[in-house]
């Protein structure tokens, strides 16, 4: 499926993954409204996207404010028209035992990373349900497949994506919506910094970039016909396969 003339929402488009899947998509010929709580941030990527002829929307909105989404969706269908992707991207990592998280902590990752892609999801199923046709792409994580020390409530988040996922392609496959998970390993921006710290430098070196992962969801996409990928798992090579 070519993405030529539509519209896509991106949250968390001011920076790493959501940039460069921002501007992977508008070098194809979607319309692109950039959704992030840093305005400066998106409509530098806004300009970026101008320069290259594509067309681009900057939304401020906070994920996690029923209002600020609802403004998100119908800000850009006036703009640019009904929505047909949306990419839940929006998220925050903390590092901390269980045992030392906040409650402050643990309500802000779960917030952003989880409440916000319900309420993005939610705020345009409608449309899409009536025109029959849409795709919502939710980032996930390995650690929203397995458990990672000193990541407990990023983790409790990211399965809960794997659960909300599922059900959203359930209630949305009578309506022809599809509802897919892209689940990369580590990927160098400035969410994992903290992570990265941790890890060797010959690790870090082996770090997948974020438009590598923004050429996955480009994938998931355009994919189009009988077949669908209800998850697609990216890591890094020189990890362990099949882990």
């Amino acid at each position: 499926m070519s993405l030529q003339g539509k519209v896509a929402i991106i949250t968390g488009a001011g920076r790493g993954i959501g940039r460069a899947t921002a501007l992977h998509f508008a070098a194809n010929g979607a319309m692109v409204a950039l959704a992030a709580r840093s305005e400066d941030q998106i409509n530098s990527v806004a300009e970026e996207i101008a320069e290259m002829a594509g067309v681009a929307l900057a939304v401020p909105a906070d994920v996690t404010v029923e209002a600020q989404v609802q403004n998100l969706v119908a800000t850009t269908e006036s703009r640019l028209g009904p929505v047909d992707i949306l990419v839940n991207n929006a998220g925050v990592m903390i590092l901390r035992p269980i045992a030392e998280t906040s409650l402050d902590e643990w309500n802000r990752v779960v917030n952003i990373n989880l409440l916000g892609a319900f309420l993005c999801s939610r705020a345009v199923l409608p449309s899409m349900m009536k025109r029959r046709t849409g795709r919502i792409i939710n980032i996930g994580s390995l650690a929203g497949r397995r458990g990672y020390h000193d990541q407990g409530v990023y983790c409790a988040s990211k399965h809960g994506i794997y659960g909300l996922s599922k059900v959203l392609a359930i209630e949305g496959q009578p309506y022809g919506i599809r509802v897919n998970v892209v689940s990369p390993g580590g990927v160098l921006t400035e969410l994992s910094e903290e992570l990265l710290s941790t890890r060797s430098p010959s690790e870090a070196a082996e770090w997948m970039t974020a438009e590598e992962v923004a050429a996955a969801i480009y994938y998931i996409a355009t994919q189009d016909g009988p077949a669908t990928t209800d998850e697609l798992v990216l890591r890094r090579f020189a990890g362990e396969p099949w882990r």
